[in-house]
């Protein structure tokens, strides 16, 4: 049976509900919203700093790697085909 979730004040919402949400941005004025978000950027780079420093674990970096690799590739053929 799917989990139930709770109005603080009313019956139990379905699990499976898909609503809207917002962070109460709807009144502001554009410059109002650019602010917000720049404040809400500016949160996150502060709270995922330091998750950034760390390295990629070795199988993303061997993706990255080969991504890298498949798009020098892919210039070097398409400079050929320049000639």
């Amino acid at each position: 049976m799917p989990k139930r979730l709770h109005h603080v004040d009313g019956p139990p919402l379905p699990a499976n509900r898909h609503t809207a949400w917002s962070i109460g941005s709807n009144g502001l004025t554009t410059a109002g919203q650019n602010e917000l978000l720049k404040n809400l950027g500016r949160q996150l780079q502060a709270d995922y700093q330091d998750m950034l420093r760390e390295p990629a674990p070795d199988r993303i970096r061997e993706l990255l790697e080969r991504l890298e690799a498949n798009s020098r590739h892919s210039d070097d053929h398409l400079d050929d085909e320049d000639l």
